[in-house]
């Protein structure tokens, strides 16, 4: 019976960040997946903004034009000019978001 509820939380767990991910921009996803590769979690978009955890507490939000709003960690400080790269190689979804975001 446990083994089962474990199991279970576990499927669970993955349908949850399986449907998060394909809800996520390209941008999001490339970001999400550089953070998992460097040991954040992903909490969600809220916002407008992936937010990323670091050994659960709050780490970083980045939205759509590559900016961040952080707690000064290491780990993100890393990261940053990585995520300033993505955002230039993956282009705006949408072209008249991208010129309403640099206005």
């Amino acid at each position: 019976m446990v083994l089962g509820t474990i199991w279970g939380y576990f499927q669970n767990e993955k349908e949850v960040g399986t449907r998060l991910k394909e809800e996520m921009s390209p941008f999001f996803l490339a970001v999400a997946e550089l953070a998992e590769n460097r040991g954040f979690e992903v909490d969600g978009v809220r916002g407008g903004a992936l937010n990323l955890n670091l050994n659960g507490e709050f780490a970083v939000t980045v939205d759509e034009i590559g900016a961040m709003n952080y707690h000064p960690y290491k780990e993100v400080f890393d990261m940053m000019d990585e995520v300033l790269k993505i955002r230039a190689e993956i282009p705006y979804d949408n072209p008249e978001e991208e010129m309403q975001l640099n206005m």
